[in-house]
């Protein structure tokens, strides 16, 4: 699975994410989707190589931001309630 670009996950806000690799006419794609009511999706980012890797210096930052917070115990983690508390449910 490490290898999988076609990876599942719930967001924050209990969206259910979707991730695939798309080619076209060649040219390899991310295609990043949310499910919709009904089991189809809905693209909310579609990446190219430099766009997937902006993308993820800003995760690895994130990351690393939120890592540091937890050992220096200035943050706790919050639960998924907690978090949909905080941020809300889909915002559609």
């Amino acid at each position: 699975m490490v290898n999988d670009p076609n990876v599942r996950f719930h967001d924050v806000q209990r969206r259910e994410i979707v991730t695939e690799l798309v080619t076209k006419e060649g040219v390899k794609t991310l295609a990043v989707e949310k499910t919709v009511p009904g089991g189809s999706t809905e693209r909310i980012l579609l990446l190219n190589k430099v766009d997937a890797q902006r993308l993820k210096m800003a995760l690895e930052e994130y990351l690393n931001t939120v890592y540091a917070s937890e050992i220096s115990g200035m943050a706790g983690t919050l639960s998924p309630a907690d978090m949909v508390e905080l941020f809300g449910e889909d915002d559609e």
